[in-house]
């Protein structure tokens, strides 16, 4: 549980809160708990077997922060990665990945 608890404060900002006036902290939270769990079932229904127990700074790095170019031809869209990208075959593999 304690880990879920770190994730949350870490990964969604749940630790800090932004007022003094608790309908708004309420809301702020409501906002962060959604996106943990819109996260959550990404995760579960989307995500390969083997990166379903990921946290969300290990999925931020591998899969959100990879620098690529978008190469629009006239029917495909395809990304180009840099040559010394680590994580290029994980991004494909999720992109690819079939449930």
């Amino acid at each position: 549980m304690e880990n879920y608890i770190k994730e949350s404060k870490n990964g969604f900002d749940f630790s800090c809160m932004s007022s003094h006036a608790m309908l708004v902290n309420a809301g702020r939270l409501m906002i962060c708990m959604l996106a943990y769990n819109l996260f959550n079932w990404f995760k579960r229904l989307v995500l390969p077997k083997h990166f379903q127990k990921m946290q969300i700074e290990t999925f931020r790095l591998k899969l959100i922060k990879i620098a690529a170019r978008v190469i629009r031809s006239a029917r495909y869209r395809s990304f180009r990665f840099c040559s010394s990208c680590p994580y290029k075959d994980e991004f494909r593999e999720c992109l690819t990945a079939e449930q």
